[in-house]
């Protein structure tokens, strides 16, 4: 007798554990099943992988927003190895159609870029299509190339322009730190 009560309290006490550890594994919830991906991006594991230019738990932020804004510094010019004076100056990063798009608009020496200077971002820097101005004839006039670069609060532009009949070259460099943030983003 003693047998069959150790055999039946035994079968017992494992279809008990069976069915605790079967409960308790049908409790644990699909992280995918409460995360909403949004701009396309994908569950998998547990977590959203988001499409290029985008980041955040649910992809919910564009990379480009976290340097949208004013910033304020100063400029240093070197015009054919002239060098110039540090002069205060601004910067002004804006949002462009694309989630990893935006302009910039400086006045740098003698180079005033308001508009038509686009860029991507790639990490914690800006690399800008090369700029190129034409007379009424198509003929090149100048080229300007621009490269931003992010380093905690610190924001590093370096910008370049040849003009292409004389050669002569203005390099210049602005150090500054966001003072208006773009209150959109």
């Amino acid at each position: 007798m003693k047998t069959i009560k150790s055999i039946l309290f035994s079968a017992i006490g494992f279809f008990a554990i069976a069915a605790s550890v079967v409960g308790f594994s049908s409790c644990e919830q699909d992280s995918c099943t409460v995360l909403l991906c949004k701009n396309q991006g994908k569950c998998e594991d547990g977590l959203c992988q988001c499409p290029a230019g985008y980041e955040g738990a649910e992809c919910e932020t564009t990379v480009a927003s976290k340097y949208i804004g004013k910033y304020g510094g100063t400029t240093r010019c070197n015009y054919n190895n002239m060098l110039f004076p540090i002069v205060p100056d601004t910067v002004e990063i804006t949002p462009l159609a694309g989630p990893d798009k935006v302009g910039m608009k400086i006045r740098a020496g003698n180079t005033v870029l308001d508009g038509d200077f686009y860029g991507t971002v790639q990490g914690n820097t800006i690399v800008f299509e090369t700029l190129i101005s034409r007379d009424s004839q198509g003929t090149e006039l100048a080229r300007i190339d621009a490269f931003v670069k992010f380093d905690g609060n610190l924001i590093n532009v370096f910008l370049q322009t040849i003009n292409a009949t004389t050669q002569e070259k203005q390099a210049c460099s602005f150090i500054g730190k966001v003072h208006v943030p773009d209150p959109q983003f």
